[in-house]
């Protein structure tokens, strides 16, 4: 990855997304020394676009249903053997 300042992006636009283009080199771009912002190429945002959104989706399931449910609970429910366990509630069962 590369880090440059804004200055350089701004000048350089089209030498960097020529990097990003031909070598999927991501750039991170600093003001003052500290990044402010990453330019990556569309496949490698389209994957982390994906992750920040299932994070996203489980970070706020947790914080509006977590309460209703132990951990022990919440384990099985997300465990990769999905058999049906009728000791197992789901939130829409729930009204809130």
């Amino acid at each position: 990855m590369l880090a440059v300042s804004v200055g350089e992006v701004k000048n350089k636009l089209s030498y960097f997304l020529h990097l990003i283009e031909s070598r999927k080199e991501s750039i991170q771009i600093t003001r003052h020394g500290k990044p402010i912002a990453f330019i990556t190429d569309k496949e490698t945002n389209d994957k982390f676009s994906k992750r920040a959104l299932f994070s996203a989706g489980l970070t706020d399931w947790h914080d509006k249903y977590g309460h209703l449910f132990t951990n022990k609970e919440i384990d099985k429910i997300f465990k990769r053997d999905r058999t049906i366990d009728p000791d197992i509630r789901h939130p829409e069962d729930f009204t809130i």
